[in-house]
């Protein structure tokens, strides 16, 4: 239980990974997907590091954030991890609930892994990992709320190393008419640990614009800039990052 009236620590990036079609830099994601009337890139994530038994039955969102979330930890362990996707498993659902109004054979495979904690799942499996894992949804401020839960579980273990995967895909034709968002193809993955000075904290705010993009690459464009504080908005709430 966290003390009232704490103060929520700072937290630093030991380390960051990011894969999008466009590209491995999230500047350049960014800079692509603020142009108007753009098109997505095409690409595969790189999927050496996942063993050939799982990655045969994985989606491709899986092998998006297992991607990133194994090259960012390498040779580390980490204490706790968090799994942050706005829309999780919807293409293989949606490939479901074709089959189920269709009468035609569900796949058991298909429907085992098309859970919102597949990915976290996967990673403790691959890992062989004891330590807790979380998978949220949080609509469009689901990485916000990842973030919380970060500084929330590293107050109260200052000296555990966090994992942080944020993921989502395009959603489906059939979807897109009802988000106002861009959602696209990205994975990235972050290693976190509670520190003194010089980290980033994170709280609401009043003057934030709203984007229409995934937060998490936003925040690691902006990670990497010399920029001052980041606000960002989503669905009415307001966020800022601060170093």
């Amino acid at each position: 239980m966290i003390p009232a009236g704490q103060a929520m620590p700072q937290l630093e990036v030991e380390n960051w990974s990011f894969w999008s079609p466009e590209g491995s830099d999230p500047s350049l994601w960014l800079k692509h997907w603020q142009n108007a009337g753009v098109a997505a890139g095409v690409g595969s994530p790189p999927v050496d590091q996942v063993p050939a038994m799982q990655r045969r039955r994985m989606s491709r969102l899986s092998k998006m954030a297992l991607s990133t979330a194994l090259q960012v930890l390498g040779e580390n362990t980490v204490d706790y991890s968090i799994f942050c996707s706005q829309h999780g498993e919807i293409a293989r659902t949606r490939d479901i609930l074709n089959s189920i109004s269709s009468s035609s054979e569900i796949s058991p495979a298909a429907f085992a892994q098309s859970v919102h904690n597949t990915s976290s799942g996967l990673f403790t499996i691959i890992t062989a990992s004891n330590a807790p894992s979380m998978s949220m949804a949080s609509g469009a401020n689901t990485f916000a709320y990842a973030w919380l839960e970060a500084q929330a579980y590293a107050l109260i273990h200052p000296a555990h190393r966090i994992l942080l995967v944020d993921f989502d895909e395009a959603l489906p034709e059939v979807y897109r008419q009802y988000s106002a968002d861009k959602v696209c193809d990205h994975s990235m993955a972050l290693l976190l640990r509670a520190t003194e000075h010089g980290g980033i904290t994170l709280s609401r705010s009043d003057d934030a614009e709203n984007q229409h993009l995934p937060q998490g690459p936003q925040f690691l464009a902006w990670l990497q800039s010399n920029a001052g504080d980041l606000s960002l908005a989503s669905d009415g709430q307001g966020w800022r990052w601060a170093r």
